[in-house]
């Protein structure tokens, strides 16, 4: 595996990555919110708000939904699109809308219009969210910036973790950054701490973690033994 991946390759390595980790993760973020704060705290025209905002948030999931190894109709594409936007203008500043900030990114990066993405989630971290949208927000967006090229702007978003079980997530995405970058040793630092720090629940990060590793190996050998041969 080359050390220096194509813009194509860093577009289709993130959407690959963001398709593993988007519509249940949003979805998990929503229901985590919705259970912390609890409905106690809305007053009644709140409450009917949230559940209007609720609504369409189902309809928006079951828009994106697809069978295994499928992809999103045009149909559907267009729905989930007015559904998130929809939802973007009648709950602003809310975890209902940033979510759906979040799934117009990732209908972005779908369509490889990678600019759109970095419009949809700066504007989910400029709505001042809740930590826990903003640790979903902020590596998404760092991937993005890193399949621009845009690497500095991207290692500043992942350099220190809402909260300590992030900690090997932040490490592995620096590590992907630097590798892109160019920077190889540092690029094996982040990816040791990723290994070093990853949750016990976590196991099958772990052998992807070691194949960058070991990756990373081989490509430093062989860049030592060109080197020795000139």
């Amino acid at each position: 595996m080359s050390t220096h991946l194509t813009e194509e390759e860093q577009i289709e390595a993130f959407k690959r990555w963001w398709n593993e980790n988007g519509k249940t993760t949003i979805a998990g973020v929503v229901l985590a919110v919705g259970a912390y704060f609890g409905w106690d705290m809305y007053n009644a025209s709140q409450q009917a708000k949230a559940e209007a905002g609720s609504e369409i948030f189902q309809d928006l999931m079951e828009a994106v939904a697809t069978e295994p190894g499928t992809e999103l109709t045009d149909e559907k594409i267009t729905t989930a699109k007015h559904l998130a936007g929809q939802l973007k203008e009648s709950h602003k500043d809310s975890y209902y809308g940033e979510s759906a900030g979040l799934m117009l990114a990732k209908l972005a990066v779908d369509a490889n219009d990678l600019d759109t993405a970095v419009t949809e989630l700066k504007g989910v971290l400029e709505s001042n969210p809740s930590e826990v949208i903003q640790a979903v927000a902020e590596p998404r967006l760092a991937r993005v910036l890193a399949a621009q090229g845009q690497f500095d702007e991207a290692l500043a978003l992942v350099q220190t973790p809402k909260a300590e079980a992030l900690t090997s997530t932040y490490a592995e995405i620096r590590g992907d950054i630097l590798r892109a970058k160019g920077e190889g040793d540092a690029a094996r630092t982040a990816y040791q701490l990723a290994l070093d720090t990853l949750p016990s629940d976590q196991s099958s990060r772990r052998n992807f973690l070691t194949m960058k590793l070991d990756d990373h190996a081989v490509a430093s050998t062989n860049a030592v033994s060109t080197t020795e041969a000139q």
